[in-house]
């Protein structure tokens, strides 16, 4: 070996999956050719052909900030590309649901190429779709105004995004669609349950909306049966012309189950599995949005007993976790949308189709199963890849068996093998939802504990719920920002494309001169305000977003799996739903609480400066004031190190930004709104848009993401965080008596917590006990989710050298794994820096 050889030799050694048949072994390396690959499920757009028509939907990417600069050009892109599909010949004089539904309908059935790859058990190829807007010219002409006119929605992001609010836009998916009645029942039973509220209708309600609705929804159920009946043709096609005698069976009998499932309901764990898969793949069709937090819910619920049913006669277990290997390689294909964008076959982590495992059921009782385990070792051996991303749920009662297999696990990932969620906190929480808004009918505790996360950690319901758990992004620092300055931005927005700079304009209420502040009350009651203020105008914007959704973007298939809108004949972007929630998810919070405590120890409490001195420092972004700064950032308290008074005003914070949410719903859709904390990467990218923080933070360091305290804020150990952490959201209530047992929690949605640990942790049974044991304490006494890094930070070193060699290495983010390669330089040292916890 040369000693060039022996330099590009990997010096640390990356997770590799394991116990994969040659069947699985082939897809998952062919997955991973990437752009090589002859096969790929990239976008095709489609277009009715009138000169007016347009795909791309740039609503659902107002969130996206990575996108703002391509929102244009991918409205033309698709539009070029767009191929026609013939109408039908009343196709305009329908109601734009029919539109939509016949249309996508038409697409997925008869124009999209069925296709199988070598090997594989799940039929459902190709559905990264954009399709037409079905709108007619007048609408067009409605709808554009709305986005593009100088007071449309895309300025109105665009300036909410610039001064550092934040970002807000109606976004697809993120919900839990009611998969388990489809696998139970089939989609006979749901067309024929909209046959019959037809039929009810009067005669004026059927040429009215309510009728177009419900006929569209009508139409959109019969496009899976239909689906699958020409899989199945493609099947026996392909079994007829197979030589191999194990590989024809395969076949003919994946055509046997595509002729009953979905359509009937399943009766094997294979037939559920492709039910699952077809239904699942057509709601990211419908909402031309591959993935986008749409989650499967209680995976091991629903799927046991026909789990159960198959072993029992016959079915072998390692065949049942090749149809479940299938299943993932078809969920990662969403990725293939961007294929070519990027330099990581468009992977890019962003999606989110989510499951969740074991968990409390009725009366406490856990309901870990043998598929909860069979599903572990899949996710274990599949392993690294990042969908779907798997969510275990624990509780007080979880089982020994359960919690060390984790552990292991754990300790042989490098970015976490799944995120952790935790019962008691978060039914707290959703029970404090119910009881906010009124819905105790639908959330309770003989219902609660069916609830699972969406996108990353978002708790909702199952099935008839829509919360809207990335829609509004909120940045809590700009309310510190706006009080410090009396409404002003401390730093005027300057565009960078045209040179300009904004006049100086009190964007904030006009909460008087902080210089004259005589006492920290008198500060906090402005603080107060500024936060009140920063709610309102991010509820104001995501109205805009939310009523052109409402009336120009119907999704009748994904309305047909969300309980409500059949009984209500409204489309779920509507509002159809049971449950209709929109989330405000806080950003900076831990920068928002530190600076508080800052002022308050710099300024009143000891008085080491004068409040015009700070807001000077911070305008200089610290330079020159370093003294200061280092005060700051050394000496004043923080957030995440189990101190009461830091403690005790980031409860305070919580409560004030939390039960403002609470006071407003959308005037278009009649949703709540309700609050969780999920900073997605935000806390990246606004920390080059918010200025320097009273923390002792400047410009372009990053924020605090989510719930987790300041990077470096949290010296005292793992145990302080996770104290401090479930402090913020509530705690215990004193008396016994919280939401759910004695927990409460501020945050139904849940709130992102990353903790990152050395792997010597880990190495060995002792200190596997003691990780079991701090996993215990958080059950007790953290939040609603934890996410755990196992990070050598000389390992990431060394990818950030030699990418080449680490090209499936993950690690944790917030709230979802990425590959450590395909991310940005500075979020990448972000992650080395990270604080490594040690068990002692």
């Amino acid at each position: 070996m040369t000693a060039c050889e022996a330099a590009e030799k990997p010096r640390f050694a990356v997770k590799t999956p394991a116990n994969l048949s040659p069947r699985i072994a082939w897809l998952r390396d062919y997955y991973f050719q990437g752009v090589e690959r002859k096969w790929n499920n990239e976008y095709t757009a489609w277009t009715t052909g009138v000169p007016w028509d347009f795909q791309y939907n740039e609503l659902s990417f107002y969130i996206v900030p990575e996108t703002y600069a391509f929102l244009q050009t991918f409205r033309s892109s698709f539009k070029q590309s767009a191929r026609r599909v013939e109408l039908h010949p009343d196709f305009w004089k329908w109601s734009l649901p029919e539109r939509r539904a016949w249309f996508n309908r038409e697409v997925m059935v008869n124009y999209l190429p069925k296709e199988i790859l070598p090997g594989d058990l799940i039929a459902g190829a190709r559905f990264n779709v954009m399709t037409s807007s079905c709108l007619n010219q007048k609408e067009t002409q409605e709808r554009d105004k709305l986005v593009y006119g100088p007071k449309g929605a895309r300025a109105a992001m665009l300036w909410f995004h610039n001064h550092g609010y934040g970002n807000a836009g109606a976004t697809s998916g993120h919900l839990i669609p009611d998969y388990a009645r489809i696998i139970r029942e089939g989609w006979k039973a749901v067309h024929a349950e909209l046959e019959t509220r037809c039929a009810g209708l009067s005669e004026s309600e059927k040429r009215g909306k309510k009728g177009g609705q419900l006929r569209a929804m009508m139409t959109a159920s019969t496009m899976a049966r239909d689906l699958a009946a020409e899989y199945s043709k493609e099947c026996l096609n392909l079994a007829n012309a197979e030589s191999d005698a194990v590989r024809k069976k395969e076949l003919l009998q994946m055509a046997d189950n595509l002729t009953r499932v979905p359509w009937e309901p399943a009766q094997t764990f294979w037939e559920a599995v492709q039910s699952l898969w077809l239904t699942h793949m057509l709601v990211m069709s419908d909402e031309n949005y591959p993935g986008p937090g749409v989650s499967f819910g209680r995976l091991d619920q629903y799927l046991y007993p026909l789990w159960e049913k198959s072993v029992r006669e016959g079915m072998d277990a390692e065949f049942g976790k090749e149809i479940l290997k299938c299943f993932w390689i078809h969920c990662n294909t969403a990725y293939d949308g961007m294929i070519r964008t990027g330099g990581n076959q468009g992977i890019t982590a962003g999606y989110g189709q989510l499951f969740t495992i074991s968990g409390m059921g009725a009366g406490g009782r856990d309901m870990t199963n043998d598929l909860t385990y069979i599903l572990l070792d899949v996710i274990d051996e599949m392993s690294p890849i990042l969908e779907p991303k798997p969510n275990v749920r624990l509780h007080r009662g979880s089982p020994e068996k359960l919690l060390n297999r984790a552990v292991e696990m754990i300790a042989s990932s490098q970015g976490s093998p799944f995120l952790l969620n935790f019962d008691e906190r978060s039914m707290a929480g959703l029970m404090l939802e119910a009881r906010k808004s009124g819905v105790e009918r639908f959330i309770n505790e003989n219902t609660v504990f069916d609830y699972a996360p969406v996108g990353c950690l978002e708790n909702t319901m199952a099935g008839n719920d829509r919360s809207g758990t990335v829609d509004a992004n909120l940045n809590l620092l700009k309310a510190v920002e706006l009080t410090l300055t009396g409404g002003y931005d401390l730093i005027p927005f300057r565009d960078e494309m045209t040179g300009k700079t904004d006049k100086r304009i009190r964007w904030g209420e006009d909460t008087g001169d902080p210089t004259q502040f005589k006492t920290w009350e008198e500060f906090w009651e402005a603080y107060a305000a500024q936060t009140r203020h920063i709610v309102r105008r991010i509820v104001e914007l995501y109205e805009q977003s939310e009523a052109i959704r409402a009336k120009y973007f119907p999704t009748p298939y994904l309305s047909c799996l969300v309980k409500g809108c059949a009984q209500k004949g409204l489309d779920i972007n509507e509002g159809g739903a049971e449950l209709n929630y929109v989330t405000i998810e806080a950003v900076t919070y831990a920068t928002a609480v530190d600076s508080l405590l800052a002022v308050k120890h710099l300024v009143y409490d000891k008085k080491i400066c004068g409040m015009a001195e700070l807001v000077q420092a911070l305008k200089d972004n610290w330079v020159g004031h370093e003294v200061l700064q280092a005060r700051a950032l050394h000496k004043t308290p923080k957030y995440g190190r189990d101190d009461d008074e830091a403690d005790a005003l980031a409860r305070q914070v919580m409560e004030l930004w939390t039960e403002e949410t609470w006071k407003y719903k959308t005037k278009s859709t009649n949703r709540q709104f309700r609050p969780g904390m999920l900073s997605w990467n935000y806390w990246v990218a606004d920390s080059f848009i918010l200025p320097a923080s009273p923390d002792g933070r400047p410009r372009g360091k990053f924020l605090s993401n989510a719930l987790c305290p300041s990077n470096g804020a949290d010296i005292n150990g793992p145990t302080a965080n996770v104290n401090s952490v479930g402090k913020a959201l509530g705690g215990k209530a004193a008396d016994g008596k919280g939401d759910w047992a004695d927990y409460l929690n501020l945050l139904p949605n849940g709130g992102s917590h990353t903790m990152t640990f050395n792997p010597s942790i880990l190495r060995d049974p002792e200190h596997r006990e003691k990780f079991k044991a701090f996993i215990k304490g958080y059950i007790e006494n953290g939040g609603s989710a934890l996410q755990i890094n196992l990070i050598d930070a000389d390992m990431l070193r060394d990818a950030q050298k030699h990418p080449e060699n680490y090209r499936h290495l993950l690690v944790r983010v917030t709230g979802y794994n990425a590959y450590f390669t395909s991310i940005g330089r500075e979020l990448q040292n972000e992650i080395i820096a990270r604080e490594s916890h040690q068990m002692r």
